[in-house]
């Protein structure tokens, strides 16, 4: 809101931000444009590019805004240019160790565009790692789709992403349900959410016998 940061209003110290969620490297990248600014307007930077650019010269005399929603989405920006044996690193510690880095990895290629902080890994792929305590539809009146869904499955002898969306497309045209509300219901049963990164790729990296078991439950 433009006004001026203080211990009561709006402050956040570093160590707030990296508990947050945030990389160093976009923190230091944010606040090394507080009141400097590149010459052509650029914004993302490597480390060595700030140092080599950053100047004097360039600082302005206007007081700097602390814009909170543009430091999130700088960090988006770096999170989705990591590679992907430094992000999943950077996930695994952050949770203390908590989720099986090899499982962390698997989900990197479908998360890794979705998330702007790591904070958010947790509420997007908790349900890699445990089963859901609850559902975000209800899913009681679903027994005879879910039913079918499951002998559809149980026949899949390839447990690959693409074989398991041919087998749910085919599904839903049996059952005669539309897309849109034969696949929130399924990602609902697994997931427990109305959200998730794509449904297909998460089954296949939960694998068969979880996958069966979520659904099971479900109902």
């Amino acid at each position: 809101d433009k006004t001026k940061l203080s211990k009561r209003h709006g402050a956040k110290s570093v160590l707030d931000l990296k508990q947050d969620g945030y990389l160093k490297e976009a923190i230091l990248n944010f606040m090394g444009l507080l009141g400097w600014s590149h010459p052509k307007e650029k914004e993302i930077f490597s480390m060595g590019e700030l140092i080599e650019l950053f100047g004097l010269k360039n600082v302005g005399t206007v007081a700097p805004i602390f814009d909170l929603q543009k430091l999130t989405w700088m960090n988006g920006e770096y999170i989705r240019k990591s590679q992907i044996s430094n992000l999943k690193s950077q996930i695994y510690e952050f949770f203390d160790k908590k989720y099986p880095i090899e499982i962390i990895e698997k989900t990197m290629p479908i998360v890794q565009d979705r998330i702007k902080k790591l904070s958010e890994y947790k509420d997007l792929c908790e349900f890699f790692f445990n089963d859901p305590e609850k559902y975000e539809i209800e899913l009681s009146g679903k027994k005879d789709m879910l039913n079918n869904v499951l002998k559809s499955l149980e026949n899949i002898k390839n447990w690959k992403a693409i074989n398991i969306g041919e087998s749910m497309q085919q599904a839903a045209r049996d059952l005669g349900i539309k897309n849109s509300d034969f696949f929130t219901v399924l990602r609902a049963a697994i997931t427990g959410k109305k959200i998730s990164p794509p449904l297909n790729e998460s089954m296949e990296i939960l694998g068969k016998e979880k996958t069966l078991e979520r659904i099971k439950k479900a109902y």
